[in-house]
């Protein structure tokens, strides 16, 4: 679990598009837009402090260095476009001055299912213009992609950020990429909020402040998520007891373990590895572990066409 600060790298257009199969994924902030459209399955958004449930069919927006976390039960397939605000730099600079808000649209929503079935269907025409092998289709996706959020503006709630706050976005990025990285190789040792204030040159109560605005829970909470899934893995992946998976993962004793796991996956460690015994293991730890399986764009073609039918 490298870099949870997602350092998204575009070719000459400032975007992205990928499918999904989706278990979870661990908490992360980007400097981009995203934009997700459940395709299958049910989905749980962590943001803000809140849980938000998505079924088949909810689009949502994710905010640049807006701290989310995803979670579903069973594998779920996601279309996603992430963009930098650039992109909209020379035709709608204004762009980079919208936040929207989330939970976004579903299409539970019966007065705006009109709304919600257009911006769903321009978002499969972007993919399949994304994928396309066709030699215009970039000029076709840049258009469908401004199009499309056209109607994010006129659909879907939002608001302006001032001049000062996108300002500062530049340095706030910069110190998230620091604070991702310092923990991403630290966590398996002892890790205090005090090493990392001290790293960054910052007082020990304003990174706290910071790093709960950003992030939207606390330091510690955060560590222990990204020790939990390390220690997931381990159970699925290796025949480690316990008691080195813990040490491994930056856990002082398997009490802490214990205690970690209970909270973020409902059970303790040895009955989610005793789960998988019994099962189709060598698929099921593929699966498992696997919490994220991008589709190859020849996939995504195909999956995409069964969606696109009128």
């Amino acid at each position: 679990m490298e870099h949870e600060f997602e350092v998204i790298s575009h070719e000459a257009a400032d975007y992205k598009v990928f499918l999904v199969n989706l278990l979870y994924r661990t908490p992360h902030v980007h400097s981009d837009f995203e934009i997700c459209l459940l395709l299958d399955g049910t989905v749980k958004l962590l943001s803000r402090d809140k849980e938000y449930t998505y079924e088949k069919g909810c689009l949502w927006v994710v905010n640049p260095l807006e701290s989310h976390e995803l979670a579903a039960g069973q594998p779920a397939l996601i279309l996603t476009l992430q963009i930098s605000p650039a992109f909209f730099s020379t035709v709608f600079p204004q762009m980079e001055h919208m936040e929207f808000s989330i939970p976004s649209i579903s299409p539970q929503d019966e007065q705006k299912e009109e709304n919600a079935a257009f911006l769903r269907r321009a978002f499969l025409d972007i993919a399949a213009a994304y994928f396309s092998q066709e030699e215009a289709a970039p000029l076709r996706c840049a258009g469908l992609i401004c199009l499309f959020f056209e109607g994010l503006l006129s659909y879907l709630p939002r608001d302006r950020i001032s001049e000062k706050s996108r300002q500062s976005f530049a340095g706030k990025a910069q110190r998230i990429r620091k604070i991702s990285s310092y923990i991403d190789n630290h966590y398996s040792e002892k890790l205090l909020l005090t090493d990392l204030a001290d790293e960054l040159g910052l007082t020990m109560s304003y990174l706290s402040h910071f790093f709960k605005s950003v992030f939207g829970m606390s330091f510690q909470s955060y560590v222990m998520k990204m020790r939990c899934e390390k220690a997931r893995q381990l159970l699925l992946l290796t025949d480690f007891s316990l008691l080195d998976i813990s040490i491994t993962c930056g856990f002082s004793d398997i009490k802490y373990l214990n205690k970690g796991f209970l909270r973020q996956f409902g059970c303790s460690p040895r009955q989610y590895r005793l789960r998988f015994e019994h099962e189709e293991l060598a698929q099921q730890q593929k699966s498992m572990l696997s919490t994220q399986e991008f589709l190859s764009p020849a996939a995504s073609r195909i999956t995409l066409g069964k969606y696109l039918k009128p």
